[in-house]
């Protein structure tokens, strides 16, 4: 029994582990001047579906998972490279002590994306298309994107999930400084 024991945390060691695709660490760093490393990384977009001629309110939430930038009809590569998030502050009106105030807000206006040569890419935050999100989708379908996260885990084993980009007004990403992505670089 004392063998078994004893050769029970070299199995565990040796234990593959499940292959990913974000599979190298990446850096994450936030608006108050944090960083922390994010293993096991992707992006996961977000998005609602409904039939026509029934209610939104009744649609179904989706998620699609990949290790690219997905913006617009494109796809961008994001491994050895940089990936900036700059920020307007917009004004939108919030409940605050049960009076409706404008408040400034956080809104992703603009990614760099810088690749390892020093080649910068600036992108705007659109919506992924439909082909991207539900290729081969049923066409009686609606879809609404909501929103790109970046999903990992910490060295901790922490699961998280980071709002970077919202693609509606329905989906507010973080405001408070120590949940704003600022800028994330992928080995």
């Amino acid at each position: 029994m004392r063998q078994l024991l004893l050769a029970l945390p070299l199995v565990l060691c040796a234990a593959p582990a499940p292959a990913q695709e974000g599979s190298a660490p990446a850096l994450v760093y936030l608006a108050d001047g944090t960083s922390f490393p994010l293993r096991s990384w992707i992006f996961s977009y977000e998005f609602v579906t409904w039939r026509q001629g029934t209610s939104p309110a009744f649609a179904d939430s989706r998620r699609t998972d990949k290790a690219e930038v997905w913006l617009g009809k494109k796809t961008f590569a994001v491994a050895g490279s940089t990936l900036a998030i700059q920020y307007d502050l917009v004004e939108r009106e919030r409940d605050v002590d049960g009076e409706t105030r404008k408040v400034k807000m956080p809104v992703a206006r603009t990614l760099t994306l810088t690749t390892r040569d020093g080649k910068k890419t600036e992108l705007k935050p659109e919506a992924p298309q439909r082909e991207l999100l539900l290729p081969g989708g049923d066409k009686n379908l609606l879809l609404q994107p909501r929103s790109m996260d970046l999903k990992g885990e910490s060295l901790t084993g922490t699961k998280r999930e980071l709002c970077l980009v919202s693609f509606t007004a329905l989906v507010e990403c973080y405001t408070e400084a120590g949940q704003q992505v600022v800028k994330i670089e992928f080995q």
